[in-house]
């Protein structure tokens, strides 16, 4: 059965639009389907990426989907199904654990295809834990980002079957040495205040103690190079507490005219560009590690732990390096021997990494996999109705 995509309507279901890889996953889907004639619509509690969503020609539909609380997820559900009556959809995605319990009793109840995006490991820690996170099961697919992912789902669920590895990928329209101008450089320069001889070592990544920030910041303070600067770049997201134990931290360290603090910027390529070294530091691992792989689409060396979905990005000593798990020591001395490279020996590392990204990791095909996916489904559901 042949399908016409410009009869295909997809409704992806998340709680906000703001930072971080689950928002970015959804807004490049949602540019492709547009641009592979399918209607879009994406549902969440908003953010300042919904520019974003509009500016590519998807629907916005704004409900607090980002709420656990039990009656909203229900009042949710009505108006999902009311949204997918009224848009014609065709099938439901859902990339997170509270919106997904709307969408899949939404999908239920208009029999419709369901897909779901683990986009992290989530707590395991207790059964109710694990019964809130079984809605993620429950899709006709199950996306995974990273092989790592995949086995987690194996391991703590015991579910084998419909699940789908579509590492994320990287817009290399947007990261890629050649795109970024000498004036952009110039403003990101301002900003961090740098010196001629400053190194650059930035760690991209929202203001949560798993990111492993207070481990940068031992580890640098034991490093026999002094001519660097270490640049936190991410969202505060409220944790001003978190911030304050950093600065302090980093007075006590005798390192704080080293350290500079960065809100997300919507020019981290810039950021990158200007560095000479970044860190991915979290203490738990990442489910894929989209800023190591943005990193590496720059051409920048990266470090970072010996977990998670990092495991699977880099060749040690190839594009990248790995080190010691919360090791600080270990930290420590991979990024004095990265800071001491050569010119000649980091030109060969840009060059593997910015070559294995377009061989594996780019944007275009995650979202020709996830929309091959979606008309797999659409499909085969279509055949089953009428079977029947």
């Amino acid at each position: 059965m042949k399908i016409n995509t410009k009869q295909i309507a997809v409704m992806q279901v998340l709680p906000h639009l703001n930072s971080g890889g689950l928002v970015s996953g959804a807004v490049e889907v949602a540019k492709e389907l547009v641009n592979s004639n399918f209607k879009s619509l994406i549902v969440s509690s908003g953010g300042y990426k919904e520019y974003e969503i509009l500016n590519n020609e998807s629907i916005l539909e704004k409900l607090p989907v980002h709420s656990k609380n039990i009656f909203t997820i229900f009042n949710n559900t009505k108006k999902l199904i009311d949204l997918a009556i009224k848009y014609n959809i065709h099938l439901i995605h859902a990339r997170s654990r509270a919106p997904a319990w709307s969408a899949y009793f939404a999908a239920k109840e208009l029999n419709l295809p369901f897909v779901t995006t683990f986009h992290g490991t989530y707590g395991t820690e207790n059964y109710f834990k694990k019964k809130y996170n079984s809605i993620m099961l429950k899709g006709q697919a199950i996306i995974a980002i990273s092989k790592f992912i995949k086995q987690h789902i194996q391991g703590e669920y015991g579910i084998t079957k419909n699940i789908h590895v579509i590492p994320r990928g990287v817009n290399t329209n947007i990261f890629s040495p050649k795109k970024v101008s000498s004036a952009r450089l110039i403003n990101a320069a301002k900003k961090i205040s740098i010196d001629g001889n400053d190194q650059i070592i930035i760690l991209p990544g929202r203001l949560t103690s798993w990111k492993g920030h207070k481990l940068a910041l031992k580890a640098i303070s034991r490093l026999k190079v002094k001519t660097y600067k270490l640049v936190f770049i991410g969202d505060l997201q409220g944790r001003v507490k978190y911030k304050n134990e950093l600065i302090n931290l980093a007075t006590t360290l005798n390192i704080a005219n080293k350290v500079i603090f960065i809100n997300h910027t919507r020019d981290l390529p810039s950021y990158l560009m200007l560095s000479d070294l970044v860190l991915s530091c979290s203490t738990k691992p990442e489910a894929f590690g989209r800023t190591v792989l943005e990193a590496q689409a720059m051409g920048k060396p990266v470090i970072a732990f010996n977990h998670g979905g990092s495991v699977e990005l880099i060749n040690d000593n190839e594009n990248g390096t790995l080190c010691k798990v919360a090791d600080i020591n270990d930290l420590a001395v991979n990024i004095e021997k990265v800071l001491r490279w050569s010119i000649y020996k980091r030109k060969v590392l840009s060059k593997k990494s910015i070559s294995n990204v377009n061989k594996k990791y780019l944007t275009k095909f995650m979202c020709k996999k996830t929309l091959n996916l979606y008309i797999k489904l659409i499909k085969n559901f279509r055949e089953k109705n009428i079977n029947n």
